[in-house]
């Protein structure tokens, strides 16, 4: 796909991306397998993305407490091993945004809860 996109000259003009607020818990459930949480890893693929990197904030693990299902040592998981992420869709999707020419205020409609994070956060960076 990549090289077909050079060879017509637009391999700068194309974004591939992967967008999902599904992902598993840090404990195994009562079947095989783990429990369905938030959050995971996304893909960003493309001519204009500064690629070679990892962008966001990997969650803090900690150790389940003994005396219920909590994990106490981490502020990034919930009761069950939920992870709670720290990047969100929304910013993924407004960093895209800005890259195809919408303004603050276009995204703030289009993704309402950026205004939950901090302006210098709501862009990731991770396009040229």
């Amino acid at each position: 796909f990549q090289l077909a996109l050079a060879e017509l000259g637009v391999e700068q003009n194309v974004i591939t991306f992967t967008e999902s607020e599904f992902s598993r818990t840090m404990n195994a459930s009562a079947t095989n397998g783990s429990d369905h949480a938030w959050g995971g890893h996304h893909f960003v693929m493309g001519g204009a993305v500064k690629g070679g990197d990892l962008y966001g904030t990997f969650p803090v693990l900690g150790a389940k407490n003994a005396t219920n299902n909590n994990f106490d040592g981490s502020p990034n998981q919930l009761g069950n091993g939920v992870l709670l992420p720290e990047t969100s869709v929304d910013q993924l999707g407004a960093t895209l945004g800005a890259w195809l020419g919408l303004s603050s205020s276009q995204l703030a409609d289009i993704f309402p809860n950026l205004a939950n994070f901090e302006a210098g956060r709501r862009n990731l960076g991770f396009m040229r």
